[in-house]
């Protein structure tokens, strides 16, 4: 057996691993789902906000999205997929060959603007409607009140089967409608601020595997600062309850006073409370490594966005991170390109290393981290990439633009969208404590009625380990009473969890299975003033040695010159 057949054999094992993680779902129900297309159109030609949502909501009922700007449509083959969408974020004259791929759909959904340039809506009228929000099912008696003002096209035509319909100055307008071909039109304008109710429509139009509301309880801002007593007891409780639930841990907490790292290593009895609640039936997720990118912000939660300039992570040290230059500051195209790219080969290399450093912080201590949770779930598009490559998973919500952490959402549905790269998405609402308990009962109330009227909805709520028993025993009360629901165990789907040293894996039957290969101790920096001073002083010693030795040897050349002159002059 020679080198070059073992270097091959190695290199198809490694691609085998590749394909395999990226095939791995957290619902065996996605297998048998289609794959859709979501054509856009946006006034800058570029994935928006609406555009992320739709794909996050399409992920739910998708085995595979593709999504595609109305100007390379002609690029796909509209046989190749079961379901299309189209959204028209903005009004414009769509390209021909757009139009008529779309028509040639057998049951296209049009969201949005320019739906009369498609066959089947040719015919109809359409009318915007703003600042209303009392909305119903056309076979509901009665109107209801959405959270959110709606604003939105309503549909006028021969033959249609209406399907929502708004109250607007006592008229009952339609604003979801069917044509008889079997097309449907959804006149929802802001789809962000609007995305249950588009959840709520699209789930009336696209098959669902699920017909049960998921929920799911994890307990967060747990770190080696974290008082281990209290974790202990709310953890408990929940045990004894039967529940399975998730528990967000940050293996590295920065003291922002003195600058110095303190790891869980450092906490032997609070790895032994994680652990023994690991073994009781929590899974744990990893929430980020320290949470902190400028020390001055480690309270505020983010490490992977530099909220200082509302931007990537463009350096791994916050002190040489700038506002990255605009296009029109460069002379050329080119120029351009390749200050992005640096830019972003810098993020890949500053997220690499916090992901790998903080499964492996935590496997060492035997606890092992099923999926990801974004600090203040800020980060860029190749950031979930990045992600994707280790985790199969992700908790919370998603940042929708690449341009400012500040917008950002989930849907109520568990999705596999295309922005996540096959990551699974558990969306989730904090619980935070409020000035009395009756104000945190009112927040949980209303999180949980808001999904009341989706068959498949996902009901993710975090509880802060500090807000005591009290409010975790009666959230938990209100959550054991959602109707037509099951408690979501991690340990029971299928995750992969994986760096080049480490690879955790379930399989679906709630045992973990773990590999571990020369995972030596992961070093974390301890910092501190007195030991940046030390740094400077040293560096400092160090160039007043050099410069003696570099002195001392020009002295000692020089006299070797003299006294070679002094020897010559003396015969």
């Amino acid at each position: 057996m020679n080198f070059n057949f073992l270097m091959k054999c190695s290199l198809m094992i490694a691609l085998f691993s590749i394909l395999s993680f990226k095939s791995v779902a957290s619902a065996d129900a996605l297998v048998s789902q289609p794959n859709t297309l979501i054509v856009y159109s946006t006034e800058s030609g570029e994935e928006t906000p609406a555009v992320h949502m739709l794909d996050l909501i399409a992920g739910h009922f998708s085995k595979q999205t593709t999504i595609v700007s109305d100007e390379y449509m002609a690029k796909k083959r509209i046989s190749e997929f079961q379901q299309v969408i189209y959204l028209g974020e903005t009004k414009k004259a769509l390209p021909k060959q757009t139009i008529r791929a779309l028509n040639e759909s057998q049951h296209v959904i049009v969201i949005g603007y320019n739906a009369e340039q498609f066959g089947p809506f040719s015919k109809l009228t359409f009318h915007k409607q703003d600042h209303t929000s009392q909305i119903k099912r056309a076979h509901d008696q009665t109107y209801r009140q959405l959270e959110e003002s709606l604003r939105a096209l309503t549909v006028q035509g021969a033959d249609l089967q209406s399907e929502f319909l708004l109250k607007k100055h006592e008229a009952t307008l339609p604003f979801v409608v069917q044509t008889k071909e079997g097309a449907a039109y959804i006149g929802i304008l802001d789809i962000v601020q609007q995305n249950k109710l588009l959840a709520e429509v699209l789930e009336k139009y696209l098959p669902s595997s699920n017909q049960l509301t998921t929920k799911y309880l994890k307990l967060e801002n747990i770190s080696p600062a974290t008082d281990e007593k209290k974790l202990l007891e709310l953890g408990q409780y929940v045990s004894t309850q039967h529940i399975p639930f998730q528990i967000a841990v940050t293996p590295v907490w920065v003291d922002q006073a003195t600058g110095n790292e303190v790891t869980l290593s450092d906490r032997p009895q609070l790895v032994k409370v994680l652990k023994q609640l690991q073994r009781d039936g929590a899974s744990i997720i990893l929430h980020g490594f320290s949470r902190t990118y400028r020390t001055e912000e480690s309270g505020q939660d983010f490490e992977f966005w530099d909220v200082k300039n509302d931007q990537p992570i463009t350096s791994n040290d916050p002190k040489n991170s700038e506002k990255q230059l605009i296009k029109s500051y460069f002379s050329n195209e080119k120029d351009f390109n390749t200050y992005i790219k640096s830019n972003q080969q810098q993020e890949i290399i500053y997220t690499e290393e916090k992901l790998t450093k903080g499964i492996e912080l935590l496997a060492q201590q035997g606890l092992y981290p099923l999926a990801f949770e974004v600090p203040h779930d800020a980060i860029s598009q190749q950031g979930y990439e990045v992600i994707s490559r280790h985790m199969s998973s992700l908790f919370g919500q998603v940042q929708l633009s690449n341009h400012t952490w500040k917008a950002v959402g989930a849907p109520p549905l568990v999705t596999t969208p295309a922005m996540l790269h096959g990551m699974t998405l558990y969306p989730q609402q904090s619980v935070a404590p409020a000035s009395d308990q009756a104000g945190s009962n009112v927040l949980t109330e209303q999180t949980i009625q808001s999904s009341q009227h989706l068959q498949s909805a996902a009901i993710g709520l975090s509880y802060n380990v500090e807000s005591g028993i009290a409010g975790l025993q009666d959230l938990i009360t209100q959550m054991e009473a959602i109707p037509s629901s099951e408690w979501l165990d991690l340990k029971k789907t299928k995750q992969m969890v994986q760096t080049s040293h480490v690879q955790i894996k379930t399989s679906g039957n709630g045992h973990i299975q773990v590999q571990e290969s020369n995972l030596a101790e992961t070093k974390t920096v301890k910092r501190s003033g007195m030991e940046k001073m030390l740094r400077i002083l040293t560096v400092v010693v160090m160039l007043f040695i050099a410069a003696f030795a570099f002195y001392t040897l020009y002295l000692r050349l020089t006299m070797k010159k003299r006294i070679f002159k002094e020897r010559k002059l003396g015969g």
